[in-house]
This record gives structure tokens, sequence and C-alpha cells, in this order.
């Protein structure tokens, strides 16, 4: 295993899809092995059970026994038994095979949202939302199948399979070879079916996860299309890849109507067998009629076997397709830093001096100019700084560039002197919290939103005085369930302004080391704006704050702002002396106070 110049875990060699199941399946090994026991146990009962059946037969036609009907009622018994301990069994077995499948399911999905969780902003630009959807909610299904159902059949096959023929061997070597030629025709046309239908079951899982993210799109834009009077246009795309899907279903639905019949009726074929050689055979008084019977009940015991075998078939491409997909996000590489942690002291004492920025320059992939150029400054604990731009001068890339969400490069970025690229980003972050402007709420009650990640955090505020710092306090008690109110998805049911407010009361909830508010008071009236810089500069809890917005106004009581424009640091000071030595600062200023006095 090697790493890249940028950290990145790289693999000389991808696991085969048996070592990388087979470690899901070893966290079960219990489990399976006592159910591949109990199968066995249930295989061996059903061979056994022909047998009293066929000396049930051979008593009734004997007239020489003296303790005839004895003998055939204790044959029959033993049928009657083993048939009830059978049921047992094979009860048990789908009990410790079923159960380690659903934990499996649940340990690919919990494993799969730890690897989006550590993803970064180029995994996402390659990877639509829709089509993650897709394969967690809908291509794990396959792996569960595969290893629920599709693990029990393959032994209970592999066991009938042996068993089966070894009774029948036992009994006449010469007909169980007549019986071995259909079983390989079948095999042969099976393979070449299961062949083709692998292809269409890939593509038609890509067609799927490409449908979930044309979904998800439309109803992320349905008002858009709606005030567009679109709907149509995106009725008929659906309906395009809605067909698409449909198409490949029934080349799927064909292929099965072939295949799988083969593979079903082939015991149809081994009892036409039985009855025309064994039948001979009889009369040459080569085999009794028990034996025959048993024969016949054995060629029965196949059917199953080989029911099962195509619906294994489809289930194992199925779920070796869906294998694939889940590892499109679970062999994602991962940053080496990332998985090492600072112990609970040390992380306390993170933000201890300063978070300083050296020279710090950054390039979005695929542009040819930089986002932002030799950027400079530091912050101290006890410090209040802002960051004052225009839109497009680089304040949102400085801020994701501080807490990592970009990734920069070694050397410009440094808290209490070492350098943040060696540092994980769960470590950084815990000193480094961020409230952007885009706040995000889940589909969950106010309460809930505001603590969010904040756990059992000794030092938390209560909700009302949280609430009351956030300026929602009023509003909230105004709502139907109060705090307890369900904001809708994405907090649809507030207004920009609300969620703005209730995003910032989520980080003001408990205390941190560095606040960074990207332009958080942007959707806010001027009296609001006033109020929660009051909170922000004179009540919140963060050992020091950045705060960054695009009016000048907001950073009259900062002890330093920085002016940037085009990428740069073109001013830094205060209040003060940027009205005198920065142009863009003044002019800036005079426009936002000309601004206010009108809406005033």
């Amino acid at each position: 295993m090697d790493c890249n110049p940028d950290g990145i875990i790289l693999t000389t060699a991808r696991e085969s899809n048996f070592r990388f199941f087979s470690s899901y399946l070893l966290h079960h090994k219990w489990e399976y092995g006592l159910g591949i026991a109990f199968i066995f146990a249930t295989n061996w009962i059903a061979v056994n059970i022909p047998l009293y059946l066929g000396k049930s037969i051979d008593l009734l036609g004997d007239d020489t026994l003296v303790d005839q009907q004895d003998a055939l009622m204790q044959a029959i018994g033993m049928v009657i038994a083993l048939a009830l301990v059978m049921v047992v069994t094979r009860t048990v077995s789908r009990i410790l095979f079923f159960n380690p499948g659903r934990a499996i399911e649940r340990e690919f999905k919990d494993d799969a949202l730890a690897r989006l969780t550590s993803m970064q902003p180029d995994f996402y630009r390659e990877h639509e939302t829709g089509t993650l959807i897709s394969i967690v909610n809908n291509d794990i299904n396959g792996v569960r199948a595969l290893a629920g159902i599709v693990m029990l059949q393959v032994f209970n096959i592999i066991f009938a399979l042996s068993l089966t023929p070894l009774k029948m061997f036992q009994i006449s070597p010469s007909l169980t070879l007549y019986c071995i030629f259909p079983v390989l025709i079948t095999f042969a046309i099976a393979h070449k079916g299961i062949a083709y239908m692998r292809l269409m079951m890939r593509a038609r899982m890509g067609e799927l996860q490409e449908m979930s993210a044309s979904t998800v799109g439309f109803l992320s834009g349905i008002e858009v299309i709606k005030s567009n009077h679109i709907q149509g246009w995106a009725e008929t795309a659906f309906a395009g890849e809605n067909d698409k899907i449909l198409d490949r279903s029934l080349k799927l639905a064909r292929v099965r109507t072939i295949v799988l019949p083969v593979i079903a009726y082939t015991d149809r074929l081994l009892k036409v067998l039985i009855l025309g050689v064994g039948g001979s055979y009889l009369i040459n008084q080569d085999l009794s009629l028990g034996d025959l019977t048993a024969l016949l009940s054995y060629a029965a015991l196949l059917a199953m076997p080989f029911i099962s075998l195509g619906l294994v078939f489809s289930a194992w491409q199925t779920g070796i397709v869906s294998l694939e997909s889940m590892r499109r996000i679970l062999d994602q590489p991962l940053h080496p830093q990332d998985q090492q942690h600072k112990q609970a002291p040390q992380r306390e004492q993170l933000f201890s001096h300063q978070l300083r920025v050296e020279n710090l320059s950054y390039t979005y992939p695929g542009s040819a100019s930089p986002a932002l150029t030799d950027i400079s400054f530091e912050i101290k604990p006890g410090q209040t700084v802002g960051v004052v731009g225009q839109v497009g001068a680089g304040k949102s890339t400085l801020v994701n560039c501080l807490n990592r969400y970009l990734a920069v490069g070694p050397g410009q970025v440094f808290l209490d002197g070492e350098d943040v690229t060696v540092m994980s980003r769960q470590d950084l972050r815990s000193a480094v919290r961020t409230i952007t402007q885009e706040p995000f709420l889940f589909s969950d009650t106010v309460s809930e939103n505001v603590r969010f990640g904040a756990a059992d955090h000794a030092e938390a505020l209560s909700l009302e005085q949280a609430l009351h710092q956030g300026d929602m306090l009023a509003e909230v008690e105004q709502f139907p369930e109060q705090e307890q109110t369900l904001v809708g998805e994405k907090g649809i049911l507030l207004s920009g302004g609300q969620k703005q407010r209730l995003s910032l009361t989520r980080g003001l909830y408990t205390p941190c080391k560095l606040l960074v508010l990207d332009n958080v008071l942007s959707a806010v009236d001027n009296e609001t704006e006033r109020f929660l810089l009051d909170q922000i500069f004179n009540h919140a809890r963060a050992a020091a704050t950045l705060i960054v917005s695009h009016r000048a106004s907001v950073l009259e009581q900062v002890d330093t702002i920085l002016v940037m424009a085009d990428g740069k640091i073109v001013a830094q000071g205060t209040h003060a002396e940027l009205l005198e030595i920065s142009p863009e600062y003044r002019h800036s200023w005079q426009l936002q106070q000309q601004g206010d006095g009108v809406d005033a």
C-alpha cells in the first residue's frame, strides 16, 4: 500500500470480491458454522427418509416375515420421527443464515456512511447524490441476499447434490451414472445464460442509479420546473429513463424464462430416466420395488436443489454486481492522517497559541487562475478577526481552506505551529468550528437541530438560552409545538433568516476554540443583525472568532479586519485605520451606510 504526494492511500492491487466479502462473513463465523452443521443435518435426514420408505414398500410385499407388521410400523415411525427432526433443523439453519445476512447489511450501510462522511469535495463532484442514495438503499439488497439466502442455498445445494447421488449410487451405480448426463447439460446451459444475465444486471443497476440521480435533481428543482412550466419536459425525460430500465428488465426476463425452466425441469428428466431404466432393472429383478421407490424419492429430492440452483444463480449475479457497486464507496482511498487522532488531553490543548496562515494559495481543480494568492495572517485566542470583500473575493474559499474542506498544500496553514495537513480533519475541526453561509437543517425538531452533534456536552447552554442568543426564542414559542416542531426537510418550513439563525444557535450552543462565521447574517434585517452581533461579540463562548462578511458595517467591532479582493488581502487593520488607508473598504462602508439610511 502506497501514498501519493497528497497523502492519499493508493492500493497496488485491488482486493478480490471473495476476500473483501469474506472479511464481513468472518464477523459471523460462529453463526455460519452452526448454520452449515444444521444444513448438513437437514440433508442427511432428508436422504435417509427414502431408505425407510423403500423398506416399508418392500415389507408390504414380503409375506415371509413373522413380525411384518411390527417392522412396518417401526419403519413408518422412523419416517415420521426423521421428518419432525428435519423441521427443527431446517428452521434453525435458516435463522442462523438469515440473521447474519441482515447484520452484514447493517455493517455495509454503516461502513458506507462512515466512508461517505470522510470523503472530500472531489468525490462528490464525481458522484451524484442520487447515485449514492441508490447504491446505499437499493444495491445493498443484493449484498444482503448474497450473505443470507445465497450462502444458505450454496451449502444446501452442495450437501443435497453430494449426499443424494451417494445414496442413489449405493442402490444402483449404473442408474446413477445415467442421471449424470442431464445434470452436465443443465450446467452448460446455465453457465452461458448466467454470464449474459450478469451483463444485463450490471447495466440495469447503472440505469437505476442514473434514474435515482435524475429523480433527486427533479425533486430538488421542483419549484424551478413549475415556475418555468416545463413539467412536460421533466416527465418526458423521466419516462425515457424509465423505458430504458423496462427494456433491460424485459431482456432479463426473457433470459430467465429460458434458463430457469431448463434448470427446474432437470429433475423431471431424471424421473423419466429412473422409471425407464429402473423399470427394466425391476423386471430383471436387479432392483426391488422399494429400491425403485427410493430412487424416485431421491429424484424428487434433487428437484429442490435444481430449482434453488436457478434462483441462486440469479441472486448470485445480482449480489456480485451489488457488491461491486457498494465497493465504489467502500474502496475509496483515505488520507492516512485522518485515521490517526490525538489523545483527548492533546486535543483539548489545540488552539492554545494561534492559527497561522502563511502564503496560502489555492486553485480549484480545472481552473486556470488561483482563487487565493499569498494569503498570510494569524488569529490568537481572545481575538476577533473580520474578513470583508465583495462577492467572489475568495472569502468562502479561505474559510474552506482553514477547516480543510478544501485540500490545502503543506506549509501553509498551522495550528499552534503544527501543519494542519499532518493532522486529522476531525482533530482540526474539534478546534475550528465553522457555521457556513448556506445553513443546513435536518428533517427533525427544532431542539434536535440545535443539539445536533453536541451529545452530552457538560458546558452546553440550556435550549432556551441558546435560542435567545440566536434570536429564535420568541418565534419558536409561537410554533405549534414550540421546540418540538418539525422544521421539514432542509428546514423547508422555515424562512431563510430563520434557518440562518437556527444554524447560528446550533453553533453557539456549546463552547469552542475558534468560531468561524461565514456570512451567516446575510438573510437577517438590520435590527436582528445588531442583536446577533452583540451576542457573537459579547456573549459567545468561543476563545476567538473569525467572522466573514461582504458588509463592512458588520465588522466595526472586531480587532482586525482583512480586506480581500481577487483572492488577495489588499489591506488589513482596524475599522478606523482602514477608513484612512483603504479606498476599497472606505467606499464599501460608505455605500452600505447610504443603503442602511434608505432602509431606515
